[in-house]
């Protein structure tokens, strides 16, 4: 049986209203898997930094006696140039005195000198070494605080990323509405066509109801015997019959 140009029209349009629902549903997948790849990678990359983060901060008690040495080497020198200071300009206050022509009082003097420069350098060294841990423990502190506060806004961050995650896929649900909108018209275009040919064509399928005229010999009062009386009466169309 061959079929009228009507229902081939309908049924091709069927088929492109299936062909661009399935590119609009692709378009809308693709979409979907951009955005939460996008995702993905952007927490991946904030991941890292955190960990990079953590990283360097358990780093810094890695050689934590070697930096305490150094440290108190640091501090030893600090309070010996602070002392030859303070000697340099009580020296510069004092009367200067007439040296000494005894060779033994002079040899007595440096040693005496020697002995308290000495008792100085190995004061200087034993204060540097006491606060050495303290001071060196207290930077370390200051710089994993700060540390910590990089790790809590990489965290701000992952949660902001989250929350703009829904808005991207909902904006990746509407990808292909143009494609959606032609699939639904093209599919009902295509059931009315297919209907209409299979039905025998536009004119029974939009057909109105027409009245019927029938007559029928009903006698009453104050009427001729036999009169006729159109009675209306509508068939229903034919669109009735394809369902």
């Amino acid at each position: 049986m061959c079929l009228d140009p009507l229902t081939i029209a309908g049924i091709a349009a069927s088929l492109g209203s299936a062909v661009a629902n399935n590119a609009a549903a692709g378009k809308v997948s693709r979409a979907r898997d951009a955005a939460l790849a996008a995702e993905s990678e952007r927490q991946a990359r904030l991941d890292r930094e955190a960990e990079a983060v953590n990283a360097q901060s358990r780093g810094r008690y890695k050689n934590f006696s070697g930096d305490q040495s150094g440290k108190a080497r640091e501090l030893s020198d600090y309070f010996s140039g602070q002392n030859k200071a303070v000697d340099k300009a009580g020296a510069a206050q004092e009367p200067a005195l007439t040296p000494s022509t005894s060779s033994i009082v002079n040899a007595e003097e440096a040693k005496q000198k020697g002995k308290a420069a000495a008792y100085g350098t190995q004061q200087n060294a034993s204060l540097g070494q006491l606060r050495s841990f303290g001071d060196l423990l207290g930077a370390i502190s200051r710089a994993q605080g700060v540390d910590a506060q990089r790790v809590g806004t990489i965290a701000g961050f992952k949660r902001g990323s989250q929350a703009v995650l829904p808005l991207e896929l909902e904006a990746a649900n509407g990808k292909g509405r143009g494609l959606r909108t032609l699939g639904a018209i093209l599919g009902a275009g295509g059931s009315v066509a297919t209907a209409a040919g299979l039905g025998g064509g536009w004119d029974k399928l939009f057909s109105a109801a027409k009245p019927t005229v029938l007559t029928s010999n009903i006698t009453g009062a104050g009427s001729a015997v036999g009169s006729v009386r159109p009675v209306a009466q509508f068939q229903p169309s034919s669109l009735g019959g394809l369902y």
